[in-house]
């Protein structure tokens, strides 16, 4: 797999010339004629998933997180592709400039630039991808069971994306806190109606507050043990459940 970077103001210019050539792809070099087609085929499996599937069929999370889920898997068996490059915004943005702005636009519309380009931590597939990283279970089976949480939501991505940092020392500890945010009963999300994922943002804070000043992996117990003080101080103590 070739690695190809955009910059931001490359970004723009491309984008702007998408929209005036809509709905026409940009032209590619053939390097990545296979790539784009491997990822059309991604996006075409999730959605008939989705919309063979009562349960899921207006479900914009089961897209997001199914997309993600097989796009972290195609990704990490290319070669050339790294966690390095994973942390390179402006692969993100050659990606959905260049390569699939159709299935960006399909999700997104044409013209949202924080999806495409402009904010790192909205970029529609950067965001996936990260968020499969951090809530890696150690093989793709046990992941997406994590990931299919009836009560994880797109603001569960959202909240998750934008209050992580890119730390390794602290993977760990993401990977702990989506997993105990998967496992809090239903009966205590309950009483929150449509703002369960209050919680999650809850918990989200205290990490980033707890980060400033604590390594999770020298906490007592370790990472697990430290997710689950989170949801503790947050007034959900998962060792009593």
């Amino acid at each position: 797999m070739i690695i190809r970077t955009l910059t931001r103001g490359q970004a723009q210019e491309a984008m702007q010339n998408w929209i005036n050539n809509y709905p026409n792809l940009p032209v590619i070099d053939s390097d990545f004629e296979q790539l784009r087609a491997d990822l059309h085929a991604i996006n075409d499996t999730v959605r008939k998933e989705r919309n063979n599937n009562p349960e899921y069929e207006k479900s914009y999370y089961y897209l997001d997180y199914r997309f993600g889920v097989l796009l972290y898997d195609y990704l990490n068996k290319q070669k050339g592709f790294s966690l390095r490059v994973a942390a390179n915004d402006g692969f993100w943005r050659f990606l959905s400039v260049i390569v699939v702005p159709d299935i960006v636009a399909q999700r997104w519309g044409k013209d949202n630039e924080s999806h495409f380009w402009s904010q790192p931590t909205r970029n529609w597939l950067r965001s996936l991808w990260w968020f499969v990283h951090l809530s890696w279970q150690g093989d793709l089976e046990t992941t997406n069971q994590l990931l299919s949480c009836p009560h994880f939501t797109t603001d569960t991505i959202l909240n998750f994306e934008e209050r992580t940092g890119r730390k390794g020392t602290y993977v760990e500890a993401y990977r702990n806190i989506i997993k105990c945010y998967a496992s809090v009963p239903k009966s205590m999300l309950k009483p929150r109606g449509k703002n369960s994922d209050d919680l999650f943002r809850v918990v989200m804070k205290l990490n980033t507050a707890k980060m400033l000043v604590l390594d999770p992996a020298l906490y007592l117990g370790g990472e697990e043990a430290y997710a689950k003080s989170l949801f503790r101080d947050a007034g959900v103590d998962l060792d009593a459940t």
